[in-house]
């Protein structure tokens, strides 16, 4: 291969050797021209690869690409998903560990909508059947504290507050059951309100108009006789567990309840859920996630 370059006159008795050893080994000569210049271009063989005027280099083409190797083997399924959200159903059980007390509840710090229509369901596991109410729902609004109250009063009673109005609803047996599924509800269409309980409609009473105000006060474990957890009593605090309490704004079908109860298949039109980000734990309240929601 033939390269031209420029050398500076101050190299060319070094180029002079060079080119006379060149004569003597191979019997031709470089060619000089443009003696009287400060520069001087001199065309000689040189190997390809080989260093010229410092860093420049000569470089053959770049070679072709190898081919791609084979994909890896697929990876392992990952593992099963949080609990939470199975089936829609926020899956969180929350312990209220003492009865006779009033330090131990869970507010709900979310807003609270206006309903005309509602069901809340929940697990609820407890022996709290005495002649003291153990209250699971409390909900006030200012001038209202009983605007919607959930309780169970004996093992064959439930207590009922909806707008201030007291309804008793009587109840199979519950001493004989470890843990059971419960969902009141009331509907000003209706002009109606009831209870299932293990996805069976035990007892439904008539209802005056009403229409649950929204922005008021939710806590659960206790029964608050004004706004913010205020004025509450010993002898209605709720002692057991209480799992996935939800509450939509319309009466739920047998349809739904009993996915509910048998499936843990939530409608995802609920308002209210006790999901972490939600709520504040006081007292000795506390929490667990269930391994597996519950059903029937």
């Amino acid at each position: 291969m033939t390269k031209c370059i420029k050398i500076q006159r101050a190299n060319m008795n070094v180029l002079v050797v060079l080119l006379w050893l060149t004569f003597l080994f191979t019997g031709s000569y470089g060619q000089f021209q443009n003696q009287h210049s400060q520069q001087v271009p001199v065309c000689a063989s040189i190997p390809v690869g080989v260093p010229v005027n410092g860093p420049e280099t000569f470089q053959g083409p770049k070679g072709e690409h190898g081919t791609a190797g084979k994909r890896g083997p697929k990876g392992e399924r990952g593992s099963p998903g949080h609990p939470w959200g199975h089936g829609g159903c926020p899956t969180i059980t929350y312990h209220f560990p003492r009865d006779d007390q009033i330090a131990d509840y869970v507010w709900y710090r979310s807003y609270v909508p206006r309903m005309i229509e509602a069901t809340a369901c929940a697990w609820l596991e407890t022996s709290d059947f005495h002649d003291d109410i153990a209250s699971w729902v409390s909900y006030a609004i200012p001038g209202q504290n009983n605007e919607f109250l959930l309780s169970i009063r004996t093992k064959t009673t439930a207590d009922i507050y909806i707008g201030g109005q007291s309804h008793k609803l009587l109840l199979p047996d519950l001493s004989s059951m470890n843990k059971f599924h419960a969902c009141v509800w009331f509907s000003n269409k209706t002009r109606q309100t009831g209870i299932y309980i293990n996805s069976e409609r035990v007892s439904t009473l008539p209802l005056k108009g009403f229409v649950s105000q929204g922005g008021g006060s939710m806590i659960f474990g206790q029964d608050q006789d004004d706004v913010n957890a205020g004025s509450l009593a010993e002898n209605q605090a709720y002692n057991g567990n209480i799992t996935n309490l939800m509450i939509w704004p319309r009466v739920l079908s047998q349809n739904e309840i009993n996915n509910l109860a048998y499936n843990c298949q939530c409608p995802v039109d609920y308002v209210i859920a006790l999901t972490l980000d939600r709520v504040e734990l006081f007292g000795e309240a506390h929490y667990s996630i269930p391994d597996t929601c519950p059903t029937l």
